[in-house]
């Protein structure tokens, strides 16, 4: 979203691609930017935040015309501009879709085939429990039994024309949870459990990988290659942003290393903290 938070959250992320990759980063990095957070809000018509980083400004999901707006929808405007800009990948492009509070720290290139999706591995036990006591928000729009799904999420890989396929399916069953009565912790998580159920849906077989540090959820290993500051406990805390205790990060690991450096290098702005949800 274009607000000041996601501003330095995604200045963060472009410091790292560029870190890993270089020149080359500009190739493999594109950001989705929606105009505005709400029907209140101007809508932004050029990006002031003079950043290199390649992207495209996006229609927000009300705008759209997914659905009326609502502040646990706003997760809907991941599919609301991944929807937007598909068209200008070749079918066959693999594609990471991710949050914007995560930080890469190791190279990576992805195979993968067809109808398939390489999903992190710890939101099942994190947040979903969509194969156990919250099976039931998802259940309902099986046509397949059951066996395609695992609880994973972002970093989501697949090829484009896989998430082409997806997103009729993980829009519509995204709105459908949205409008029953579920609580407050379902109708944010919403969108994946929508993945879960349009991957069942579509055919679409998902692979869960330890590819993603979350502190306090999974231990840094080789195969990870990103990092999500999304636990409160986490050393670099995004909402206490920009107080940080640089001392308590550990830059023996690759994640914090890599914060640390731009924290350490950048001219650095403090920018306000705002809410997720604005």
């Amino acid at each position: 979203m274009h607000n000041e938070t996601f501003r330095w959250q995604l200045d963060l992320f472009w410091f790292g691609q560029r870190r890993l990759y270089g020149r080359s980063a500009h190739k493999r990095t594109h950001a989705v930017i929606i105009r505005r957070n709400g029907p209140t809000d101007r809508r932004v018509q050029v990006l002031d935040w003079h950043s290199s980083i390649p992207h495209t400004l996006c229609e927000s999901f009300f705008d759209e015309g997914l659905m009326a707006f609502r502040l646990l929808a706003l997760p809907l405007n991941t599919q609301a501009g991944l929807q937007q800009i598909l068209p200008q990948f070749a079918d066959d492009d693999v594609l990471e879709v991710i949050d914007c509070d995560m930080v890469p720290f190791r190279a990576i290139d992805y195979t993968i085939g067809d109808n398939e999706l390489i999903v992190c591995n710890a939101y099942e036990r994190w947040h979903l429990r969509s194969l156990t006591k919250n099976r039931h928000v998802i259940a309902q729009y099986f046509d397949n039994g059951g066996g395609y799904y695992n609880g994973g999420f972002v970093p989501i890989i697949g090829k484009a024309k896989t998430f082409g396929m997806l997103l009729p399916d993980w829009i519509a069953i995204h709105i459908d949870i949205l409008l029953k009565p579920y609580s407050h912790p379902i109708h944010w998580w919403a969108g994946m459990f929508a993945l879960q159920a349009a991957c069942q849906r579509c055919k679409i077989r998902m692979i869960a990988q330890d590819c993603c540090y979350i502190h306090g959820v999974t231990k840094l290993s080789k195969e990870q290659h990103i990092g999500h500051y999304s636990s409160p406990s986490d050393p670099f805390n995004k909402f206490a942003y920009p107080n940080v205790d640089r001392r308590r990060l550990d830059r023996r690991n690759l994640f914090y290393a890599t914060i640390h450096k731009w924290l350490v290098q950048k001219p650095h702005r403090r920018y306000p903290v705002e809410s997720r949800m604005g």
